[in-house]
């Protein structure tokens, strides 16, 4: 009787310990999991809290020229809530200085700064910490999180000068003595170099034109966008399909203001890029357009269809220097009229850090 009662007793305990085990294994499930919906919360809100931060930083930098900086950037954080709060920024987290690319350091100071540095907080010191739900069991009843954002902005800066009808792009940063097309050599019929506006590669430019041209004495005067009912390209007297001295061709109604950017080198060291094509009204109805080195691109009046909407030029990896002519088919000499064109390079806002 004694061995078949213990016998019989074993499966009881046994399920019993089993019983223990389940129970604390789903504890330490549940504990892990209760935890990771805390972190969830705090990782969530700290990402809500750099948007924030960010949003802070770009406005805030636009106020950099008339000591608005702080207050911009206080009022742009408080459009943004993180846990269901605005996001309040006090004086201190914001910093006006000077963000230096080479190094990437930011030095706080008020003489001639370019950037601002914006510290966003959710803390316990604050009274505003994340606060949490399952780990409060464990003592742990809020979190801190912060987000830190750099943002730098450039001075715009603009030049204005005179087009003529003369001005032939394939003479562009050729020198003096070199012929074009049958009948023009430089430096009467080269285009219009720009200065006064830095050429930085990536960097958008505006151009904008007013005035016109007229290809030849017995034809009418067009403005920037030409007659687009005469398209033509730089064919008639050249024998490597239109490009000439390394420049592109370039398909553009006659008498359009076209451009084309160039490095610090001749432009016939190299062979010329494919050529763009703008016959068709929609390729000249662009919002943004990335052209090559030694690729002439279309400009006409900088505009969009619309007349309005000013049109972006994305200056292309290595370019040093800006031409702009015009668009014929031969012999740019009998040309007349100008066009007084202004580069805009805008300002830049952007967060690097």
């Amino acid at each position: 009787m004694h061995s078949r009662f213990a016998t019989s007793s074993a499966p009881g305990a046994r399920t019993g310990m089993t019983l223990v085990y389940v129970l604390i294994t789903w504890t330490v499930i549940v504990g892990f999991v209760s935890l990771g919906v805390d972190l969830g919360r705090a990782q969530s809100a700290k990402t809500k809290l750099f948007i924030a931060a960010d949003a802070a930083a770009r406005y805030g930098v636009t106020g950099l020229s008339n000591s608005t900086a702080v207050a911009k950037a206080i009022s742009a954080a408080q459009d943004n809530t993180v846990d269901g709060t605005p996001v309040v920024l006090q004086g201190s987290d914001v910093e006006v200085g000077i963000w230096t690319a080479a190094t990437r350091t930011f030095t706080v100071t008020n003489v001639s700064p370019n950037a601002i540095r914006v510290t966003a907080r959710r803390t316990a010191a604050r009274g505003n910490a994340i606060s949490t739900t399952f780990a409060a069991l464990i003592g742990n009843s809020s979190v801190d999180v912060k987000a830190v954002v750099i943002a730098t902005t450039t001075t715009s800066s603009s030049t204005t000068n005179n087009v003529t009808g003369f001005s032939n792009p394939w003479l562009a940063g050729m020198p003096s003595g070199t012929t074009a097309n049958w009948y023009d050599s430089a430096p009467l019929c080269a285009p219009t170099l720009f200065q006064g506006v830095t050429i930085t590669p990536g960097a958008a430019i505006n151009i904008s034109f007013s005035g016109s041209i007229s290809n030849g004495p017995s034809y009418q005067p067009y403005g920037p966008d030409g007659d687009s009912g005469w398209i033509l390209d730089n064919n008639w007297a050249t024998a490597n399909g239109g490009s000439e001295h390394g420049i592109a061709n370039i398909q553009s109604p006659v008498c359009s203001m076209i451009g084309v950017f160039l490095d610090n080198s001749q432009p016939d060291s190299t062979a010329a890029p494919a050529a763009l094509d703008f016959s068709a009204p929609s390729s000249r109805d662009f919002a943004s357009l990335s052209p090559l080195l030694k690729q002439p691109f279309f400009i006409g009046d900088g505009l969009r269809a619309d007349g309005v909407t000013v049109q972006k030029f994305i200056v292309p990896s290595g370019a040093t220097r800006l031409f702009v002519g015009i668009m014929d088919g031969f012999q740019w000499t009998n040309n007349s009229g100008s066009l007084t064109t202004v580069v805009v390079k805008p300002a830049v806002i952007a967060t690097v850090k």
